[in-house]
């Protein structure tokens, strides 16, 4: 029996928690091209390659700096990429970005995955994000959660280990019947250290992002992760 099967028919989880952008909503594809719909960015000066490259490196850096609201976060992130390859920044376009987020569009296979995981689990979300921002992404999710806790609530950005108490505390739920679903690897570590069981899913070669984590499982996708939870829960 593989890792993930054994996530769902040895340990009988009840609830889901979820990454969103990256996990649920193309993160990475949805900021290309949105930094290329407010800056004019050509395919001729950078490739999308290249560009989510930079957009991951700087918006990794700026959350270390727990900068507040996540709005801000992006705005500076757009700002710093129209200096390097524009050499200047016009902030109402990096502002305009930044509050773009709700329309960068969910992974073709999210509603689907998403509707059969709620016939057997509660949903919630946690993410790096402000309450406004989400809350309009998640009217393009046809899912209902039960808790979406977010980075403007908890005061703090995944990994950090607050983010993840306050979502065991409000879905007042044993750890250890929680599983934590995410694209980036580095929001394993500190679900584990909390007793969650965790699933990493390895959408592309950047969602390894060298944290060293281990989570309890892996997947390619959220069908996998239906599949291996329909079977598990049947046994």
């Amino acid at each position: 029996m593989d890792d993930l099967l054994r996530l769902f028919s040895e340990n009988r989880p009840t609830t889901l928690t979820f990454d969103c952008y990256g996990t649920l909503v193309d993160w990475e594809g949805g900021a290309a091209k949105a930094l290329r719909r407010f800056y004019g960015f050509s395919d001729q000066l950078v490739s999308d390659a290249a560009l989510i490259d930079m957009f991951l490196a700087l918006d990794a850096a700026e959350i270390r700096k727990d900068i507040f609201p996540y709005s801000a976060v992006l705005q500076s992130v757009a700002d710093q990429i129209a200096d390097k390859l524009l050499g200047k920044a016009d902030p109402e376009l990096s502002k305009a970005f930044s509050q773009s987020l709700p329309t960068w569009p969910v992974f073709a296979e999210t509603n689907e995955a998403l509707a059969h995981l709620a016939k057997h689990f509660r949903l919630a979300v946690i993410s790096n994000v402000d309450d406004d921002l989400i809350s309009t992404t998640l009217t393009g999710i046809d899912a209902t959660f039960a808790e979406v806790v977010t980075s403007q609530q908890a005061g703090c950005y995944k990994p950090d280990m607050p983010i993840f108490e306050v979502t065991i505390r409000k879905l007042d739920e044993a750890p250890d019947r929680i599983i934590h679903i995410a694209e980036g690897l580095g929001e394993a570590q500190p679900a584990k250290s909390l007793g969650m069981k965790s699933i990493w899913v390895e959408r592309s070669s950047r969602s390894d992002d060298g944290s060293n984590a281990t989570p309890h499982a892996k997947a390619p996708s959220l069908m996998e992760i239906v599949e291996a939870a329909q079977s598990g829960m049947a046994t």
